[in-house]
């Protein structure tokens, strides 16, 4: 997968308008996002994992070690329920595990944290991106222009 800009020359001409320069903002930062999810599921063999959520997660419990949810809500910007629901999918494919009971003062909290095949899929998901970073500089490289202008 590459990233196209959104005419022949897009990387030639910079827009007049301010207006239209954030619009070629937008289109460079759609075709990274869909040329990295695309990455990641090529690399991890799962298109549920190709989400900004999911990758928000895990690459959150990755580097960051065990949260409680309401740190990951944080992270994925997501309500409690909305974050309930990841986590309960998360769970369910054997990426994360929750452990309640965990903390002194609450034993309602739970504890989030990745199991090996979540960590193995972080990794991965970093390894998608990384294998893009040219692509990503290309973009960035763009979107200086864009906004220098």
């Amino acid at each position: 997968m590459s990233i196209t800009p959104s005419t022949p020359d897009a990387d030639l001409a910079v827009p007049a308008t301010a207006s239209a320069r954030a619009q070629e903002v937008v289109l460079a930062l759609a075709a990274i996002g869909h040329d990295i999810t695309g990455a990641i599921e090529e690399l991890t063999g799962r298109a549920d994992l190709t989400g900004n959520v999911p990758g928000l997660i895990l690459c959150g419990l990755s580097l960051r070690g065990p949260l409680r949810p309401r740190d990951l809500m944080e992270v994925t910007h997501l309500t409690s329920g909305g974050l309930t629901k990841q986590l309960d999918h998360l769970e369910a494919e054997g990426l994360i595990k929750r452990r309640f009971g965990t903390l002194r003062d609450d034993r309602r909290a739970s504890i989030v944290s990745l199991t090996t095949s979540g960590q193995r899929a972080a990794t991965q998901i970093g390894e998608a991106v990384e294998s893009r970073f040219v692509e990503l500089r290309g973009v960035l490289s763009r979107i200086e222009t864009l906004l220098g202008e």
